[in-house]
């Protein structure tokens, strides 16, 4: 009971900050894509999702792995930190300097842009504190640190549309807020007894890790590719205004991706914890998957429905992507079964048997795009998305070898189960609200 009041305050404070950050946001983005047109909220886009794929080779799969790290051997947090920080350091310095040489050797459009969103690189290192923070039981504060460092890139964004900023000014404030959400959580990791050693670093160590935690590299980089390929191929097959309204759809679906995010960062510890004890085990697992499926279709049902408001806030050159957004709102519900499904393999060190089915969504994903987009643009895009991810998480979980023994029955339990796990979860909040 402890802990589901624990949940609910926490994701309570998370949701009120999110749904604030909500409203703000989705103001701030009728104003810039009015500002800049679909052809720069385009350019936007595409440089944004070049680094995000780089940003998540530089983080080397280490965040949840991390976390375990820190809960399993409490004694050797500062060892841990040193060692994982480091890695990631050397790592997202080179991929730093390569997009810089890359850059002035290559000339690619938007070099500009790309070089600006390129400084968040140098932010990686530092997001290992999180996984601290998540281990310990703070989430809270991260979303109060992540609050502050997105009101302040909201005033600048916000003072560039007033002054007439030009483009790369609003790719800066992107790294801005990073950097600042990034400052306050090692300012409370370091205020509550959080610890590092630097020179506890060694290869071999270091090296083991990165074994262990490949698969959640690669899977990651397979889903980053599932959410930012279809970005870069409309600009290459129909260039930047249609990526542009693309990019508008995206940007609103998108806001809702807080809620699976949230539901893991509070379960993951307690999933580990429950994981010597089989039967407790299992049970939380499914209430995990349940609460997923069911927070997946409100937010589902939300989208469809103000899907229609689109071109009304973002303007008529932004019309289809009322379409484009009421695709990706179905989609929403296997994405959010897949941050589920990860987190559950990754507590039982097996996140290998996520690689083949998101592999394979990223394969459909591009044959998809390049069969679709070409004839019916953003639209094509938004369904190859919605195809690929019902074949990564739903149908892959059940065909894949590695997961069709007991991840499908989860599933499958959580889904069958879902009126009376909704029942409960209603009765227990109005008992103790």
């Amino acid at each position: 009971m402890s802990a589901r009041r624990s949940i609910l305050h926490t994701l309570s404070l998370a949701t009120v900050l999110r749904l604030v950050r909500l409203a703000l946001s989705f103001g701030l983005t009728c104003a810039l894509t009015r500002y800049l047109g679909a052809s720069g909220f385009g350019q936007l886009g595409v440089a944004m999702a070049i680094i995000a794929i780089l940003q998540c080779i530089g983080e080397l799969g280490f965040s949840r792995y991390t976390v375990r790290e820190l809960i399993h051997r409490p004694q050797e947090q500062p060892e841990v930190l040193g060692t994982t920080i480091t890695a990631r350091f050397l790592v997202s310095a080179a991929l730093f300097a390569g997009t810089m040489i890359w850059i002035v050797w290559a000339r690619p459009a938007g070099a500009v842009l790309i070089a600006v969103y390129a400084l968040q690189l140098l932010t990686n290192p530092g997001t290992e504190v999180l996984a601290w923070l998540e281990a310990h039981d703070r989430a809270r504060d991260t979303f109060k640190a992540q609050f502050t460092g997105f009101l302040v890139s909201a005033a600048c964004i916000a003072a560039g549309i007033v002054c007439k900023a030009p483009l790369w000014f609003f790719a800066l404030t992107y790294g801005l807020e990073g950097w600042i959400y990034i400052t306050l959580c090692w300012r409370v990791f370091h205020r509550n007894g959080g610890r590092m050693r630097l020179r506890a670093f060694r290869w071999p160590r270091a090296l083991q890790l990165i074994r262990r935690s490949w698969p959640e590299l690669a899977s990651q980089a397979a889903l980053l590719l599932l959410f930012r390929l279809d970005t870069v191929m409309i600009e290459w097959l129909r260039g930047n205004e249609e990526a542009g309204v693309y990019s508008a759809a995206v940007r609103v679906s998108e806001m809702a991706y807080f809620v699976p995010s949230v539901l893991a960062t509070l379960f993951l510890p307690r999933l580990i914890s429950a994981r010597p004890n089989d039967s407790e085990y299992r049970r939380r697992a499914v209430d995990y998957l349940s609460a997923s499926v069911v927070l997946a279709l409100v937010v589902a049902a939300g989208l469809f429905i103000t899907s229609p408001l689109l071109p009304l806030a973002f303007g008529g050159e932004y019309e289809r992507s009322a379409d484009m957004l009421r695709v990706h709102a179905w989609a929403f519900i296997p994405y959010a079964v897949g941050i589920a499904r990860t987190q559950i393999l990754t507590v039982e060190d097996h996140l290998v048997a996520n690689l083949p089915s998101v592999v394979l969504a990223v394969g459909i994903n591009a044959a998809l795009n390049l069969a679709w987009v070409p004839a019916h643009g953003g639209l094509g895009a938004a369904w190859a998305t919605l195809v690929a991810y019902a074949v990564a998480w739903v149908l892959g979980t059940y065909l894949s070898p590695g997961l069709r023994t007991h991840v499908s029955g989860f599933l499958t339990r959580a889904v069958m189960g879902l009126p009376r796990f909704t029942l409960l979860q209603a009765r227990s909040l109005l008992r103790h609200s």
